[in-house]
């Protein structure tokens, strides 16, 4: 039975990652990374702008959303010792009323993309990359005015490729 349940999990998130992916960005029901571009070219340990548009309008609470850099994307939802990779940024809120008039944790305008060639420390290794292309990735939390909705919070997630430690245009 467990087997099942989780199978069709995995299923279902690889049709909505597949939707998510397809989707037009300038569909105004989801949140949208304004900054930084798509293909930015962004070196290890430099700030970059950063913007997001969250999805809160009427009738749509924004709760907080979580920025991270993916540098290997995840293949399943299966339980799996290495799922993603990447960095975490942090977790934010932005200002939509009546869910946060006013937010206590702000996306700061820049982020600072992380070194990978210096050690995280203890047995984690410094490791290079150039030219590679990765992706900046908001999961947003939010929920709306549906009483048939999901259970709970609903989670959007979009992301943009940038590329980390760019040697060439």
């Amino acid at each position: 039975m467990k087997l099942t349940f989780f199978s069709a999990l995995a299923a279902s998130l690889t049709l909505v990652a597949a939707r998510a992916v397809a989707r037009d960005d300038s569909d105004p029901a989801h949140g949208k990374i304004i900054e930084p571009v798509a293909g930015a070219h962004i070196a290890p340990g430099a700030a970059f702008n950063f913007s997001y548009q969250g999805s809160g309008d009427y009738c749509r609470s924004s709760y907080a959303y979580s920025v991270w850099l993916i540098t290997d994307m995840p293949t399943s939802f299966a339980p799996v010792d290495v799922f993603t990779a990447g960095h975490f940024f942090g977790r934010y809120d932005l200002p939509n009323y009546p869910a946060v008039p006013y937010p206590k944790n702000p996306a700061p305008p820049q982020l600072t993309m992380p070194d990978f060639s210096v050690s995280p420390g203890g047995f984690g290794p410094s490791q290079t990359a150039t030219n590679k292309t990765v992706q900046l990735a908001v999961l947003e939390e939010w929920a709306g005015c549906e009483i048939d909705g999901p259970l709970g919070v609903s989670m959007s997630l979009t992301y943009i490729p940038v590329v980390y430690n760019a040697t060439s245009s």
